[in-house]
C-alpha cells in the first residue's frame, strides 16, 4: 500500500499516464498525459499552447489527476502553475527526452510550448485489492 509523499511520487514515475480533468465554463473535460517529471519539486506537464487543454488550465489552473495501474489509483488534486519562461538547461533537456517537440519548436518557438507544475497538491490512494469502508473518510497526502 502507498503511504507516502516519496511512494507517490515513485508510482507516478512509473506509471505516468495520468487523465487529467479539467473546466471550460461548466463542463468537464478529461484527457489522458504523460507526466514530465514527478519529484520534490512538482509534477510537470508539457503541453502545446494550441490545445483546448491548455485554454482551459490558463482559466482556471485548479486540475485533478488520476494515474492507475495494477488495482491502484492515485488521485492528485491541485493548482498549475504554468511558468512564464523556460530555462535553457530545461529546453535541451525536453528536446532530448521529447524529440517530436524539435520541429513544432523550430517552425513556432518556445510560446509553442507551455510547460506547468503542480505543487503543494494533495492525493489520496486507492488500493481496489483491500476491502473498502463504506462511508470512511480519505486519507490526503500533502506532495
Amino acid at each position: 500500500m502507498i503511504v507516502d509523499k516519496k511512494e507517490i511520487l515513485a508510482f507516478i514515475t512509473k506509471n505516468p499516464i495520468a487523465y487529467m480533468a479539467t473546466v471550460e465554463g461548466k463542463t468537464p473535460h478529461v484527457r489522458a498525459m504523460g507526466t514530465y517529471t514527478a519529484d520534490e519539486k512538482g509534477i510537470v506537464f508539457s503541453m502545446q499552447a494550441n490545445k483546448d487543454v491548455y485554454a482551459q488550465i490558463a482559466k482556471n489552473q485548479e486540475v485533478e489527476l488520476c494515474y492507475y495501474a495494477n488495482g491502484v489509483q492515485v488521485r492528485v488534486a491541485g493548482k498549475f502553475d504554468i511558468m512564464k519562461s523556460l530555462p535553457e538547461a530545461l529546453k535541451k533537456e525536453m528536446l532530448e527526452k521529447r524529440p517530436f517537440l524539435k520541429p513544432q519548436v523550430d517552425q513556432n518557438g518556445w510560446d509553442f510550448v507551455k510547460v506547468m507544475t503542480l505543487k503543494n497538491a494533495k492525493a489520496t490512494v486507492l488500493d481496489m485489492s483491500k476491502p473498502m469502508v463504506p462511508g470512511a473518510p480519505k486519507e490526503w497526502i500533502t506532495l
